[in-house]
């Protein structure tokens, strides 16, 4: 029901970027090419953002002219030192360089993620197959079993197969539930969910993580646990477990972001970076101190994260 030409422009970036999705690196996830509802409630999410300076294109100029403008100062600054010319010359053919290439460093991941949308339409084929003969329920049932047993299947093993899936199904979902994931585990066993903070240090009414994209951010709080179901507004706090590149249309609407792991080099740090919101990682169970609707500062200098209203 769109007008054609938002359609045309959809479907030429799902004909691009449609093998991507939430957790691709996990053949039995849904690639955004068939289930493009997340990138629908984005481009909802932009198309509610009033100020142009916050639009997407506007973000993007805003941080390359920045960034242009530090080499730039860069560059005089070492002009005016001791051999000044020659490290002037370097800095700046170097800075460049880097900008214009450091893009590349998705193009393995992007390769492979490809490649894996291959695998995927094969073996939902297959699955379509063994459907119709009646030996599994659906065909992303075949992501419930292992190589060695799709072999055996594909063999004619007369095993109960629907049992076998159904209980695997049954110990995913349960895993499912996990609201957190350990930061840190060690060798004996022990885990460790809190930040590089103790919650000692924490003042009343403050949360304490690890700062990794400068900056200050006040907004409502948006919990958001899968980038399926979200439906950010311009400007809230988003405070989740963890990101993957699914999660990026997401940050162009954020004011901030709080994770609940992750640390400088992650994917949530580096694209908060980028695009020049506040963000502190590392918040142990944040998705469970903070609750959608909630007024806060995020400091993501300090790692301070205050309640401005509950």
């Amino acid at each position: 029901r769109l007008p054609s030409t938002a359609q045309k422009a959809i479907n030429r970036f799902l004909e691009r970027y449609g093998v991507r999705g939430l957790g691709e690196i996990d053949l039995g996830r849904q690639r955004w090419e068939e289930n493009p509802t997340p990138l629908m409630q984005a481009l909802q999410s932009y198309l509610q953002i009033d100020d142009p300076a916050l639009a997407p294109d506007g973000v993007f100029e805003r941080g390359r002219d920045a960034a242009e403008a530090e080499i730039e100062r860069l560059v005089q600054a070492l002009g005016k030192s001791r051999g000044g010319w020659l490290k002037a010359r370097l800095a700046g053919w170097a800075a460049r360089r880097m900008r214009l290439l450091t893009g590349l460093r998705e193009t393995p991941k992007f390769s492979i993620i490809r490649l894996f949308a291959f695998l995927r339409r094969a073996l939902l084929r297959q699955g379509e197959v063994w459907t119709a003969a009646g030996l599994i329920d659906q065909p992303e049932d075949v992501f419930y079993l292992k190589l060695a047993e799709l072999d055996a299947l594909a063999a004619g093993d007369a095993r109960d197969w629907k049992i076998l899936i159904h209980s695997r199904k049954q110990a995913h979902e349960r895993e499912s539930l996990r609201r957190q994931i350990p930061r840190l585990l060690l060798s004996d066993g022990r885990a460790f969910y809190s930040g590089v903070s103790q919650v000692g240090d924490q003042a009343e009414g403050q949360i304490i993580g690890s700062p990794v994209s400068p900056g200050i951010a006040e907004g409502s709080v948006r919990i958001v646990l899968d980038p399926h179901q979200a439906q950010l507004q311009p400007g809230e706090i988003l405070v989740c477990p963890g990101t993957d590149p699914s999660w990026t249309p997401l940050f162009l609407a954020a004011g901030g972001l709080v994770m609940e792991v992750g640390g400088m080099m992650t994917h949530g740090a580096v694209v908060a970076r980028e695009y020049g919101i506040p963000a502190v990682v590392g918040v142990h169970q944040a998705t469970s101190q903070l609750h959608t609707g909630q007024l806060i500062r995020v400091d993501g200098s300090s790692g301070q994260i205050t309640i401005l209203e509950d």
